[in-house]
């Protein structure tokens, strides 16, 4: 069984390194400086990441104007970028195109090359796929293009047509390695037996990021594991009945004792522990793939605080660090960039630095020369 901790200086000493993740996987220099980029120069630096991405008029729909007026429109969302000095600001393809005179160029970018647009109900379209913007080598060379220091896509696990889209990621991931540039997963679970146990249940989040690591992300943006939203159905995806067995005690017999027991007791809160241990589980799988977590849901009447422990729980269990849109630019730009401050001073916290662990970061090359 694999081995759970919640203590983050064990967490962080088992994650892979920049430098050893270069060296193992023959990682070309373009791919290496970009992210050393994003995870070192930029944001809170030392082997940390924090995004800010803004794909909701694609994911959500323009209802949104309703809601937030002019913080949710690209070059608020920019501006916002400029000011706070984030580790990327990711955009879709053609948006970056358009605003792309607006961005400063010290800021990393991330430009996604699909997406999805609702089209009708959950009822009426139960499944929405993601979809490329293009043919896959002309996207790549147009993001390259744009300045971009990474390609970003959307991986659905779980949903009708999944095999289909490993076929659309892996000629992504090839084609933007081949470029030179990281490719950067958006890995979540949809479809019928994910969204009837939770799609951000700790089962689907860990499968997620598995999955980018089998098809060669080098980053891995997932959701923050929630308690599943139906137990019962979840026992019974995990476990099944009668006599039938479930989906994953089918291929893992062990496995369902293993999500079983980190789900918190029934209607009694998640204890800090218990929630670094299945984020420290989400994080597991990836070997040789930085993980960054999600902002998750509407912040609630004490975002600093909500803010201030989530990013806690999701540094102590090991992972990189974090990817947060409308929690920051579904705000004021002040108070936006407040929340941003509070994130950023939890990562630089040294206990998190990933720097040390990597010599050829630490060397004074001006010295020795």
């Amino acid at each position: 069984m694999v081995r759970l901790s919640a203590d983050h200086a064990v967490n962080v000493s088992r994650r892979p390194t920049l430098e050893k993740t270069a060296h193992d996987g023959s990682i070309g220099g373009g791919r290496f400086k970009r992210l050393y980029s994003m995870f070192y120069a930029h944001g809170p630096g030392n082997g940390k990441f924090l995004g800010l991405p803004f794909d909701h008029r694609v994911e959500h729909g323009p209802g949104h104007m309703a809601k937030w007026e002019r913080s949710a429109e690209p070059d608020i969302v920019i501006q916002l970028a400029n000011q706070g000095n984030y580790s990327a600001l990711a955009l879709p393809l053609r948006t970056a195109e358009k605003y792309q005179n607006l961005i400063n160029p010290e800021v990393p970018l991330i430009v996604k090359v699909d997406g999805h647009f609702r089209v009708g109900s959950k009822q009426e379209v139960p499944y929405h796929r993601h979809a490329s913007y293009g043919d896959t080598e002309k996207m790549i060379n147009k993001a390259s293009n744009l300045g971009a220091d990474a390609v970003g896509m959307t991986f659905y696990i779980g949903g009708e047509e999944t095999e289909e889209d490993v076929e659309r990621i892996g000629e992504i991931v090839e084609e933007a390695h081949g470029c030179g540039l990281p490719a950067v997963m958006w890995g979540y679970a949809r479809g019928p037996l994910p969204e009837r146990v939770g799609a951000d249940s700790l089962c689907w989040c860990h499968a997620a990021v598995a999955a980018a690591e089998d098809l060669g992300a080098d980053v891995v943006k997932t959701k923050f594991p929630r308690p599943a939203r139906n137990l019962e159905e979840y026992k019974k995806m995990l476990l099944g009945e009668k006599s039938e067995k479930g989906f994953v005690e089918e291929k893992m017999p062990e496995a369902p004792e293993m999500y079983l027991s980190l789900e918190p007791k029934k209607g009694e809160p998640v204890p800090y522990d218990l929630h670094v241990k299945r984020v420290n589980l989400v994080t597991s799988p990836a070997k040789r793939t930085l993980v960054v977590v999600s902002g998750g849901p509407k912040l609630g009447k004490d975002p600093e605080n909500e803010l201030r422990d989530t990013t806690r729980i999701v540094m102590d269990a090991g992972a990189e660090g974090r990817i947060i849109g409308r929690n920051f630019w579904g705000r004021p730009i002040k108070e936006a960039l407040t929340f941003t401050r509070i994130v950023t001073d939890v990562m630089k916290e040294t206990k998190y630095d990933r720097k040390l662990r990597e010599p050829r970061f630490t060397r004074n090359y001006k010295q020795e020369n």
